[in-house]
C-alpha cells in the first residue's frame, strides 16, 4: 500500500496533468476527504498508509473530476461564511466574493436599522447560505428564503435544520419577492446576472452548475430588473437593496433604481479582487 506523501504527490501531478486549477490544493482537499483527516495531519502523517479501499474511493471521486464536475458537488459541501453548507447540482456553488453580501448584510442590520424585529428576503437563496448565516449573526430577524424549484428548496431546507435556524427562516417557493407575505426591510439577492451570450465562455466547471442560477438574460439583468419593480411595494420606507452584480452592471442598476425609488441613494462596495461587487439601495437616503 502507498503512504500518504505519495498519494498527495501523485493525486497533484494527475490533476495538473489534466489540467485542473490548483491542483496541488484540490489533491489535497481530497485526501484529507477520503482519509477523514483535518488538513494539519496530512502534513504531519505523511508515513501513513493508504488502504485498497480508500484508494479506490480516491480513484473514483478523480474520475469525476477529470470530466470538469466541480469539486464542492464531488464533496457534496462547501465553507462559506465560517459554516460548510450542502450543496448539489441543482444549486449554484456559493462562492467567496459573495460574502460580501452577508457582511454588508450585517453591518447593514447592526449598525443603519431601526426595526425592533428586522424582516429580510434573500431571494433566490439557493443553497441557503446566506440566510443561514444571517439567521446565525441576527438571532431577532425574521427571514424569508425565496427560490423557483422544490429540489432547490430541499437543498436549502437540509442546511437550514441542519444548522439549528428552522424557527428563524421561512422558505417560499415564487418569482423573487411575490411569495414574501409582508413588508421587509431588507432585501438581499445574489440573482443570476450573467449575459446568456456569456454562458458558454465560461470554465467548464461553471458549466456544469444549474443555467437557472446563472443565466441573466441578455445583458444579466431580468431577474434585477423585475425584483426593482416588485420591490416598489415589498420595501418598507427606509427599507434596503443588497445586490451582487458584475461590475459593469453597477452604474446600470444605479440607475433602474432611480427610477424605482426616485429618493432612494446607492453606494457600492468591493470584492477581495477590488471589482465593484455589492450595491446598496437605500430607498431614502440615510438620516
Amino acid at each position: 500500500m502507498a503512504v500518504l506523501r505519495t498519494v498527495i504527490q501523485d493525486t497533484h501531478q494527475k490533476l495538473e496533468a489534466a489540467g485542473i486549477p490548483d491542483a496541488r490544493l484540490e489533491a489535497e482537499v481530497f485526501v484529507m476527504n477520503v482519509m477523514h483527516m483535518p488538513r494539519q495531519a496530512i502534513f504531519s502523517e505523511q508515513e501513513t498508509e493508504v488502504s485498497a479501499p480508500q484508494q479506490t474511493s480516491l480513484d473514483s471521486m478523480l474520475e469525476r473530476r477529470f470530466s470538469r464536475e466541480p469539486l464542492a458537488y464531488i464533496l457534496g459541501q462547501r465553507e462559506f461564511y465560517g459554516i460548510n453548507v450542502m450543496v448539489t447540482p441543482a444549486v449554484l456553488i456559493p462562492r467567496p466574493e459573495t460574502e460580501g453580501l452577508v457582511e454588508h448584510a450585517l453591518f447593514m442590520a447592526l449598525m443603519g436599522m431601526e426595526s425592533t424585529e428586522l424582516v429580510i428576503a434573500d431571494v433566490g437563496t439557493g443553497s441557503g447560505a446566506i440566510a443561514i448565516n444571517l439567521a446565525i449573526h441576527l438571532p431577532a430577524a425574521k427571514i424569508f428564503a425565496v427560490d423557483v424549484a422544490d429540489e432547490v428548496l430541499d437543498v436549502a431546507s437540509f442546511n437550514i435544520r441542519a444548522h439549528g435556524v428552522s424557527d428563524r427562516i421561512s422558505l417560499a417557493i415564487g418569482d423573487l419577492l411575490e411569495p414574501v407575505p409582508e413588508p421587509v426591510d431588507l432585501i438581499v439577492a445574489n440573482l443570476p446576472y450573467i449575459p446568456t451570450g456569456r454562458i458558454p465562455t465560461l470554465q467548464p466547471e461553471v458549466q456544469r452548475e444549474p443555467t437557472l442560477a446563472l443565466d441573466g438574460g441578455p445583458d444579466g439583468l431580468d431577474l434585477v430588473r423585475r425584483l426593482l419593480a416588485q420591490a416598489e411595494d415589498k420595501l418598507k420606507d427606509h427599507g434596503i437593496i443588497l445586490l451582487e452584480l458584475d461590475p459593469e452592471q453597477v452604474p446600470i442598476v444605479q440607475e433602474l433604481a432611480l427610477k424605482h425609488f426616485p429618493e432612494c441613494t446607492t453606494g457600492v462596495e468591493q470584492d477581495l479582487a477590488r471589482m465593484d461587487r455589492i450595491l446598496a439601495i437605500h430607498r431614502q437616503a440615510p438620516e
